[in-house]
């Protein structure tokens, strides 16, 4: 009896290594397993999670790129303010130096002249008719009458100022200018040199053209003319420009002059204003006597 117990006790034992033999064979077969389920699905996937990684990366720098984050967006709107004003404050620069000439022409027709002048900017103009009209931003409550003498401070010549227009309307606070270019504006001239009269009559394309009252007068190339005083509007002396041309007409009976004046009326942005009744003096250098104006080539 006690045999046969002990080698029912025996085959307990076998069987219990058995079965943990088996589950140890088992477990490695599985481990092996999904060790080469990993490698499969490695070789399978990799090549696959490389271009996906790839493309994403590229999408990304390029929308960065593109758009850039939050942080670079308003680092990028900063500069782009910041070189606007920049921009902003050059122009002003730019145009502060391109009016320095200007400038300082305008303050020795003030302080030199024995004229009496008001400052005028120009305003509300049309650029393609601004050679023959504008507005100026004084008007009645500044004392403008119609017919007082709009002039520009000039340099580079014998004279402080010369001449521009005559105002023709006026309002509360603005005026109308008619300039000497205008076809209803003919100017009296008298040539400074041979004390020679003629009239303004043309504009065309810059060019100012007048002709000689008297067929026969003397004129040529570098003459000065001042107004003549005649016609009531002008007053005498008011320095209109210099000849640069002088031509006569096909059947010889008209003389015609070409003028150049130190007026740029495609760039007026302030004039002067000579009240009408004040009484004029000619505004002439002194320092500058050796000059003798410009010709056309």
């Amino acid at each position: 009896m006690a045999y046969r117990r002990k080698k029912k006790n025996n085959k307990g034992f076998i069987a219990t290594v058995s079965i943990l033999l088996i589950t140890i064979a088992i477990s490695s077969q599985t481990k092996q397993l999904n060790e080469k389920g990993s490698d499969i699905a490695n070789t399978v996937f990799s090549p696959v999670e490389k271009v996906t990684y790839s493309v994403s990366s590229a999408i990304k720098e390029q929308v960065e790129r593109s758009f850039g984050s939050k942080e670079t967006r308003a680092a990028v709107e900063k500069l782009e303010e910041e070189n606007k004003a920049l921009e902003i404050e050059n122009a002003k620069l730019n145009n502060i130096i391109a009016q320095k000439d200007f400038l300082e022409s305008e303050k020795n027709a003030l302080e030199s002249s024995e004229n009496q002048y008001m400052k005028a900017n120009v305003v509300n103009t049309d650029s393609n008719s601004m050679t023959q009209n504008f507005t100026i931003d004084k008007g009645k409550k500044d004392g403008i009458e119609v017919n007082d003498i709009i002039l520009q401070a000039v340099g580079d010549s014998n004279y402080y100022t010369g001449l521009v227009g005559k105002v023709t309307e006026v309002y509360q606070t603005t005026a109308r200018v008619e300039t000497i270019n205008s076809k209803s504006n003919d100017v009296s001239f008298v040539n400074s040199k041979s004390g020679d009269y003629g009239v303004i009559d043309r504009f065309t394309q810059k060019t100012i053209q007048g002709y000689m009252l008297d067929v026969d007068s003397e004129v040529e190339a570098k003459d000065v003319l001042l107004t003549s005083g005649l016609g009531g509007v002008y007053p005498e002396g008011i320095y209109i420009g210099t000849v640069s041309n002088v031509t006569m007409s096909q059947d010889a009976l008209k003389k015609n002059i070409t003028l150049n004046s130190p007026v740029d009326f495609s760039h007026l942005y302030r004039v002067l204003i000579l009240k009408k009744t004040d009484q004029y003096n000619v505004d002439e250098v002194v320092e500058n006597e050796n000059y003798q104006g410009e010709i056309d080539e």
